[in-house]
């Protein structure tokens, strides 16, 4: 999943967090007033937890927890690597992935993948580059040698990513912080072991 899909996917949380509050009143903000990303979970009398994104008039819920969120968690969250595997319950396919920003790395019934960008514009090629190496190219992001370039992350500092991405053919470039990337290749072996 691109970095592009993960801020579309905290729109979608925060625009659903919000829905909730539709029927609330707000208060409005004084211009002394700087509205915080924030988030709050109350509880009405059935014991039943919502979350808000906004204060509420409602008095008869109780706040239980308030959430701040900086700009600069936001930030952080969207760098970080995110591991997810299953297996399909039709034909028992074990699917592992873990990605940061525009790099994937896929593990498929014991084949590996390394795949740079999404939505590619057709026929267009991809790039990684690891730190100061050359860069490796491959076709609508599939990146060749996936174990070798593996070991090339694995040891690396930065990767930086091109892609074309779909519907226009300008280069979308990324760079990639790769200093946790062992720690989470490691989790998704062993996760995918698991299954």
């Amino acid at each position: 999943m691109g970095e592009q899909k993960v801020k579309k996917l905290v729109l979608v949380v925060f625009c659903a967090l919000s829905s909730l509050s539709l029927q609330a009143q707000e208060e409005p903000l004084t211009s002394t007033q700087k509205e915080q990303p924030t988030i709050y979970e109350l509880t009405d009398s059935n014991s039943t937890t919502l979350l808000m994104n906004r204060t509420s008039k409602y008095t008869h819920l109780k706040v239980d927890k308030k959430t701040y969120y900086s700009d600069d968690a936001i930030e952080a969250d969207l760098k970080k690597w995110w591991v997810t595997c299953y297996k399909k319950p039709f034909d028992n396919k074990k699917v592992c992935s873990m990605h940061s920003g525009d790099l994937s790395v896929f593990l498929i019934n014991g084949k590996y993948s390394v795949d740079v960008g999404n939505d590619h514009y057709p026929n267009t090629k991809a790039g990684l580059r690891i730190d100061n190496g050359s860069a490796i190219y491959g076709y609508e992001g599939e990146i060749p040698n996936p174990l070798n370039v593996i070991e090339k992350l694995k040891k690396g500092k930065t990767a930086y990513t091109r892609y074309q991405e779909w519907p226009y053919t300008y280069d979308v470039d990324n760079e990639i912080d790769l200093s946790r990337f062992s720690e989470h290749f490691n989790k998704m072996l062993k996760q995918y072991k698991e299954l």
